[in-house]
């Protein structure tokens, strides 16, 4: 058995203080929550549809309680919202000036893993539920074309990057509508291709 001066070594740095935890146990205790509250969501939208889904199913099914709910997310759209920002953010600037956005990693995750797509903006899905799909797509393509327009790229005119993040989305949405639809035959690396085309004369050369 280690001895009591052993194992403490093990737990300080080189210096002799005590090495400090990344997280805090609040900081493990909140996500392992949202991960419940999480996993929870995705196994009633896939059993019911997300208009039949409340939030006493929710907090029923995660096995928290209401108010634990609330002081995570304001409302059951909220969570969509938060879920769908962890894909959006694989929405990435392009490389090449003449590109609008990279949307490669986006649709491999996508063709990786169908079922949130499907469940939010399949044929089978609410409105509701695709409409908030397209404002978590907007607000981060408004938000990495932004930055490359700061960064010296340039729209064409009269474009500006919130309008201009609509149309994308609107093809990119198009675009997703119709591979999935297909049973996505093509590579993300082909359908990227295609929403260059959509997209590409938005950018000057």
């Amino acid at each position: 058995m280690a001895s009591t001066s052993t194992r403490n070594a093990s737990s300080s740095s080189t210096s002799g203080q005590s090495a400090p935890d990344v997280r805090k146990p609040d900081d493990r205790r909140v996500s392992r929550t949202r991960r419940s509250i999480d996993v929870a969501f995705l196994a009633l939208l896939k059993q019911r549809g997300y208009e039949a889904v409340g939030v006493s199913d929710i907090v029923r099914e995660a096995d928290v309680g209401r108010a634990t709910f609330y002081e995570h997310y304001t409302s059951k759209d909220d969570l969509l919202r938060s879920q769908l920002r962890n894909v959006s953010s694989l929405l990435r600037a392009a490389d090449d000036v003449t590109t609008v956005l990279d949307a490669t990693p986006l649709l491999a995750h996508v063709h990786d893993v169908p079922l949130l797509y499907r469940l939010v903006a399949g044929r089978t899905a609410a409105a509701r539920t695709l409409r908030i799909l397209q404002d978590v797509l907007e607000e981060r393509a408004a938000q990495l074309l932004g930055a490359q327009v700061g960064a010296g790229a340039a729209l064409r005119e009269p474009l500006e990057p919130g309008v201009a993040a609509r149309v994308i989305v609107a093809s990119l949405c198009a675009l997703l509508a119709w591979w999935v639809e297909r049973g996505m035959p093509e590579s993300p690396a082909e359908v990227q291709r295609l929403f260059e085309a959509c997209t590409g004369a938005m950018m000057k050369r």
